[in-house]
């Protein structure tokens, strides 16, 4: 009997999510959300920016290499000039998507910037600030 419940709770938790969920659709350069032209993006995958309806570019992503050859993604929002790097997160481009849109930051397809920081503060891993190059010189005479 607890086994049951338990699937028909699981069973119930995973359909609420997915009724929540917003379709991404990438296809010639234009995001759809939900069926709706929503964003654009260029570039390759491995530096993509991101324009909204307007055309200007409010996102900036590229892949960047550590000091010990481990890569990493680092996400700029151009217009609030701040960004995040992450090691853990390999974002493709429509995980990024997800994750702003699951965080708020992408809000009927524009940017919420009061969303931003909090975005930043979830998924920043400060790489750049771990890769330090230290070079100590002794010089004994």
């Amino acid at each position: 009997m607890k086994l049951k419940h338990s699937l028909t709770v699981l069973f119930l938790m995973l359909s609420i999510s997915m009724m929540q969920a917003q379709k991404i659709k990438i296809k010639k350069g234009v995001i759809y959300i939900d069926g709706e032209n929503c964003l654009t993006t260029e570039g390759y995958p491995v530096n993509t920016s991101f324009y909204d309806a307007d055309g200007e570019e409010i996102i900036f992503m590229k892949y960047l290499k550590t000091n010990k050859e481990e890569s990493y993604a680092k996400v700029t929002f151009l217009d609030q000039k701040i960004s995040l790097t992450s090691k853990s997160i390999v974002f493709t481009r429509k995980m990024l998507l997800r994750r702003l849109l699951d965080n708020k930051v992408i809000e009927n397809c524009k940017l919420n910037p009061d969303n931003i920081e909090r975005f930043i503060l979830k998924f920043d891993e400060q790489v750049e600030k771990e890769d330090v190059n230290v070079k100590v010189i002794i010089d004994r005479n």
